[in-house]
């Protein structure tokens, strides 16, 4: 059995400081018409379907999953948080995404598994009362430029791109 130092000695934390940037679209449209223009724009990413695919060993039928629901980008997970706060008594509408496009988030994972703690995309739309509707999301590039081996992949950079278009057309 280890104590409770070999088990210390057995791990290693390190803290890696990167500057983020915070992407910002704002909308004069209403929450519910830019999470209607979202959720009309993007396929639903379902996993329990991919997780038959993979059960079964069946590489062909996850590459064809994976291709059909890639085109543009797929909702991968979604949190309506707006409810919960105004019964807390705070008057927002919210709601949180995981958007992203499972063939293009290759280029990341080749490089790194950490990979995973920004790929899919993390998308909030929110609207106080009586203020404009807002999107946020993590510019990918900044993101990513946290994890050194991920440098030389085109990924992140294609990802701001492609995202910041998508929700542009859905906040216009």
């Amino acid at each position: 059995m280890k104590s409770k130092d070999d088990a210390a000695e057995g791990a290693r934390t390190t803290r890696t400081k990167f500057d983020g940037v915070l992407l910002t679209i704002r909308s004069r449209k209403s929450f519910f018409e830019v999470t209607q223009a979202i959720e009309s724009s993007l396929q639903r990413f379902h996993i329990p379907k991919l997780m038959e695919y993979v059960t079964h060993g069946d590489r062909a039928g996850v590459e064809a999953y994976v291709d059909s629901t890639s085109t543009p980008m797929s909702i991968f997970w979604d949190f309506e948080q707006g409810s919960t706060m105004r019964l807390a008594g705070i008057p927002v509408e919210s709601k949180f995404y995981l958007v992203g496009n499972a063939v293009i988030a290759r280029g990341l994972f080749e490089y790194s598994g950490a990979a995973g703690l920004g790929a899919p995309v993390r998308v909030c739309v929110s609207q106080r009362d009586g203020e404009q509707t807002r999107i946020d999301m993590d510019l990918p590039s900044a993101f990513f430029s946290k994890f050194p081996e991920t440098q030389p992949s085109s990924v992140p950079a294609l990802l701001d791109a492609k995202l910041t278009k998508l929700l542009e057309d859905c906040a216009a």
